[in-house]
């Protein structure tokens, strides 16, 4: 087993920040505009502002009275994060920490929890910021540990030759699972890209992939194809298997799967045509997988699975009715 980058043995608020600080170190040796852009990934649903971590080196820069030639210029910026495990911290607490900022800088304060606050919360920790202190430019950052993992996977989307980076993403997004800093099972879609093959998995109902992906617990399971995730359902069976296209043979190396799921499965691959071995298969019902169209309204596709927490998007009494989840998906957009 490889060892992983971040400690796992400490459930305690400042292992859980070193890590964290840990993963933002070593994204920043990977790559400096990698920590720039997990960074402003970070600072969604806020004003957009673009963070500077390194010199900036300009030429010919006009002012008032000439122009200079050369110009570098190191641009201020301080961030305080404020972790928590299964909480959130005392607004008046938060508020506080206000007094490490300076004029002139570019300043945020990151709530970093397995719990956000809610809307009307983040309305009063700005004003109560803004109020206490005037003369200071403070984004208050309101984030989850899965956003931090989102953040990293999209990144890793736009640079997927960097095995580093993958390795980093899942040695991360692996520590904060294994020490239940994401907690939102019930709730949570996972979608997959499916590429040449979404006929095929539409039409059998089935998803493939590596035995060693997909490793957060979720309830729900989308197709995503074209920008958009086209189904959703929960997972029938999952089956580990090889199969042999030459001799129209499946090998199960798994159990808790009916005779006639496998021979779903084996009808399925028989029309794929295509030898598998070392990979799970997401049996999807029949009778309860329904289509819908879950839009991405930001740039690009992606090139791995997502985690979504569904009540960041939806707002409904029962998150069991999934024919209304599927209607109502189809209304709201991602990035």
């Amino acid at each position: 087993m490889r060892i992983s980058q971040f400690q796992k043995y400490s459930q305690k608020e400042n292992t859980v920040t070193n890590n964290v600080l840990l993963m933002l170190s070593r994204l920043n040796d990977l790559n400096v505009s990698y920590y720039k852009s997990i960074i402003e990934r970070s600072n969604e649903g806020n004003i957009r502002q673009d963070y500077y971590p390194q010199p900036i080196f300009t030429q010919q820069v006009g002012m008032g009275k000439g122009i200079i030639d050369g110009h570098i210029e190191v641009k201020p910026s301080k961030i305080v994060i404020e972790t928590k495990l299964n909480s959130k911290e005392l607004i008046g607490k938060l508020i506080k920490y206000g007094e490490v900022f300076n004029e002139n800088s570019h300043n945020q304060l990151w709530h970093l929890s397995s719990l956000k606050f809610d809307e009307d919360e983040v309305i009063k920790i700005n004003r109560e910021l803004k109020k206490s202190y005037p003369n200071l430019n403070i984004q208050f950052i309101n984030l989850l540990f899965n956003d931090l993992i989102e953040n990293l996977a999209g990144i890793y989307e736009e640079n997927t030759h960097d095995m580093e980076l993958r390795l980093l993403l899942d040695d991360f997004s692996g520590y904060c699972i294994g020490s239940d800093l994401i907690s939102n099972e019930e709730y949570k879609l996972l979608f997959a890209p499916t590429g040449f093959s979404y006929a095929w998995n539409k039409k059998h109902k089935i998803y493939y992939c590596p035995t060693n992906w997909h490793s957060q617990k979720f309830k729900y399971f989308g197709l995503y194809n074209s920008k958009s995730v086209r189904t959703i359902s929960e997972i029938e069976t999952i089956i580990i298997a090889d199969y042999d296209s030459n001799t129209g043979s499946l090998y199960t190396h798994s159990k808790g799967h009916t005779n006639e799921q496998k021979e779903r499965l084996q009808k399925g691959l028989s029309e794929l045509g295509e030898d598998h071995s070392g990979l799970k298969y997401y049996l999807l019902p029949e009778n309860s997988t329904y289509e819908t169209d879950f839009k991405k309204a930001s740039h690009g596709g992606i090139q791995g699975y997502r985690y979504k927490d569904l009540r960041d998007y939806l707002t409904l009494s029962d998150y069991n009715d999934l024919k209304l989840m599927a209607e109502e998906l189809r209304k709201v957009t991602w990035k």
